[in-house]
């Protein structure tokens, strides 16, 4: 794993800098007790976090691509362009796809769970499957989650970021004169969700797919496999 230790090392910078901004949440406060805009520091609480987990899933997707393309490992659903392809120098076919798979996946967001188990899917079979199993190990069974629980909780932290950046979080049925509640909790249970999520993603994206051929193999196996 430590070809993604790069990663792993921004991504846990990246979300200290979201609880940072908790911290200056609880500063403004103590300065300024129930002034509205306090909470604008949990709104970039919030969106830093999210934004975040969107990185760090694009680079662990090129980080293993990039693997896989040079040790010539098995993936799926990953197409290049032939003028890409047909670049003969290793080292710059290399980074042409790199450069071609981080344009792909710029615009895409990550943070809600059908997209993120596009990009996974690509490298693991049943990926969500596999990020259940993951979070449950050595958890009492009263304790376990679900794959629904995950997907839910996700999703509506995808919504509540969309409100933020999207829609500068206005309550559009008063006028755009308020904005949506956030609280402090909510904004820690969320960083803390997305820091455990955000760990198990190395681990899952690295396991390889079965070489077994399958009825979509040819389709699907990319230029990678």
């Amino acid at each position: 794993m430590d070809r993604f230790g790069d990663a792993i090392r921004t991504f846990e910078h990246a979300m200290d800098r979201a609880r940072q901004l908790i911290d200056l949440y609880d500063a403004l406060t103590a300065i300024r007790r129930d002034n509205p805009a306090n909470d604008d520091a949990l709104r970039s609480a919030y969106f830093q976090a999210v934004s975040s987990f969107d990185f760090f899933a694009h680079e662990v997707a090129l980080i293993e691509a990039k693997h896989r393309f040079q040790n010539g490992s098995k993936t799926r659903k990953i197409n290049l362009p032939m003028e890409v392809m047909t670049i003969t120098d290793p080292e710059e076919r290399l980074t042409a796809a790199a450069t071609h798979i981080r344009q792909s996946n710029s615009f895409k967001a990550f943070v809600d769970p059908a997209k993120l188990a596009e990009l996974l899917s690509c490298y693991c079979e049943k990926p969500w499957l596999k990020i259940v199993a993951r979070i449950n190990a050595g958890r009492d069974a009263a304790d376990a989650v679900t794959e629904k629980d995950l997907k839910g909780q996700l999703k509506s932290i995808w919504k509540r970021r969309n409100q933020i950046a999207h829609e500068a979080d206005v309550n559009p049925t008063l006028a755009g004169i308020t904005l949506w509640p956030i609280d402090k909790t909510d904004t820690e249970l969320t960083i803390t969700f997305i820091t455990m999520l955000g760990e198990h993603l190395p681990h899952v994206i690295a396991e390889s797919l079965p070489e077994a051929d399958d009825d979509q193999d040819d389709e699907d196996q990319g230029i990678f496999g």
